[in-house]
């Protein structure tokens, strides 16, 4: 079916910036926003766009959210609009509840939220959230809907996330009805799936003008033919562009890419800040650098296997394995400098308690299965496990399946599994996982259905921030300065 859109004879310029993936890096979102407030003095023609994930990270999420009220409050006739990315949800139901307080104030302050694949359990959309909106400005009309990827876990607290291609035929009949001037998406997903949405569109005589990417925390190339564009994660850059309209025609000019670092942040928006990071100890010291802890999202890394053992250590396990989306940024070797609370909290600011279950070979199968079975271990595989490293996994790909095989699993280099990748034993092995796993996210049905236990020192459990604080703490004694740490092995056979 072939959608056309109505071409308006409206002149104007919408001045743009977006940012994605803040994740509570608050003074660096409130630079990007005092830079904003700075260029558009006389400006009534601008669009903020924010592609999802403010929320986990290191500043009070009370100071985020509240970054972007300030913002309206200064200057309420600019346009702020975002889309929700799969943190934004939080990891319980007081993490959820806090999600759509937000929405709602947002709302009350003139702020859209938008995200169009976001449902409850029965199929209705919820009411504190819209698939859509419309900016007017400048005698335009830009349609502006947000999609998040499909991976969050509150399913169980009645919403739930579709796939982004399962409500394209209603958007795109949205847009057929606004007959807009302008359509943006916000796309809080990997750059393939930013592709093929507009693609699809196109191929349905829908024009997307521009799309904001995000969820990505590795930097991505923009892809200027489709006009998409992926702020860098953690509010290290902002995309700055102008969407200008003329004689029924849509040209985007001036694009450019911001970092954060050559910018200054307003004392209107610093000093909220300062007075938490002075009561709070943000920067004071924690440790030397010693290690080189590198990080990768999808594949084994120094970072990940370093955590993993001082879990496994913590809890007298076997073997470790923790969700790689807990590192959140590497941590690499610098010398005569010393790790401060902001920069572990960088690198993870999670609170999940340490567990341990009891797994046998079957089900270690199945655990490491369903970690690869998608997209293996390259580029961005949310399900993707860090390991402790005294395990090495062998398996071979079948691409034209997407599917990653797992053939042999070795623990201390014994193997687990014979010729035919079928147990050689019933011996069950001590395993330590983290609370998010250990409960079914990400898909562990596995660990879901087992018993799992606390692991408790004085009394009280033991967290994964902890666990790696400690180690930190503990390496100057155990390892010489810039050493690179073992990682696991995963092999294609």
């Amino acid at each position: 079916m072939n959608l056309g859109i109505i071409n308006r004879p409206f002149t104007g310029t919408t001045k743009i910036y977006a940012i994605s993936d803040s994740h509570q890096e608050t003074r660096k979102t409130r630079t990007f926003l005092s830079k904003i407030l700075n260029d558009s003095k006389n400006d009534k023609n601008v669009l903020f766009l924010n592609c999802g994930d403010i929320f986990k990270g290191i500043y009070p999420r009370e100071l985020e959210r509240d970054s972007y009220i300030k913002m309206k409050e200064a200057k309420p006739d600019i346009e702020i609009v975002i889309t929700l990315g799969n943190n934004d949800f939080g990891f319980d139901k007081e993490g959820l509840d806090y999600l759509i307080e937000t929405v709602k104030n947002f709302t009350k302050n003139g702020i859209k939220t938008v995200c169009a694949n976001i449902f409850k359990s029965d199929g209705l959309r919820p009411d504190w959230l819209k698939p859509y909106t419309i900016v007017e400005r400048d005698g335009d009309r830009t349609f502006i809907t947000g999609f998040c990827i499909d991976n969050i876990n509150t399913a169980k607290f009645g919403i739930i996330s579709k796939k982004q291609f399962s409500v394209l035929d209603e958007i795109k009949s949205a847009i057929v009805k606004e007959e807009p001037d302008n359509v943006i998406i916000l796309n809080h997903d990997y750059m393939p799936a930013s592709r093929e949405i507009v693609k699809t569109c196109r191929e349905n005589g829908i024009n997307i003008d521009v799309v904001i990417g995000g969820h990505d925390h590795d930097i991505v190339p923009a892809d200027t033919e489709l006009n998409i564009y992926y702020p860098r994660s953690f509010c290290d850059s902002m995309y700055k562009m102008d969407l200008i309209n003329g004689n029924g025609k849509n040209k985007l000019q001036n694009v450019n890419e911001i970092k954060v670092e050559k910018l200054k942040i307003s004392q209107t928006f610093a000093k909220e800040l300062e007075e938490y990071e002075k009561s709070s100890g943000l920067l004071d010291n924690i440790a030397p650098y010693i290690l080189d802890l590198t990080k990768k999202y999808s594949k084994p890394c120094p970072l990940g296997s370093f955590l993993a053992d001082e879990m496994q250590k913590v809890s007298n396990s076997d073997i470790a394995f923790f969700s790689t989306g807990f590192l959140m940024k590497p941590m690499p070797y610098k010398e005569n400098s010393y790790i401060t609370n902001y920069l572990f909290k960088r690198t993870i600011i999670a609170e999940n308690p340490i567990k341990t279950v009891e797994l046998n070979s079957k089900q270690l199968k199945e655990v490491f299965q369903n970690a690869l079975k998608s997209n293996g271990y390259g580029k961005s595989n949310p399900k993707f496990l860090q390991c402790s490293n005294n395990i090495r996994i062998e398996g071979t790909n079948h691409p034209e399946e997407k599917f990653w095989e797992v053939k042999q699993i070795y623990i201390n280099n014994e193997p687990l599994l014979d010729e035919n990748s079928n147990p050689i034993s019933d011996r069950k092995y001590k395993c330590a996982i983290e609370s998010y796993i250990a409960e079914g996210g990400q898909g562990f049905t596995t660990l879901q259905s087992e018993v799992k236990r606390d692991v408790i020192i004085n009394n009280s459990p033991v967290k994964i921030n902890e666990v790696l604080i400690n180690g930190l703490k503990e390496a100057p004694l155990k390892y010489k300065k810039g050493s690179s740490y073992p990682q696991f092995e995963i092999k294609e056979i």
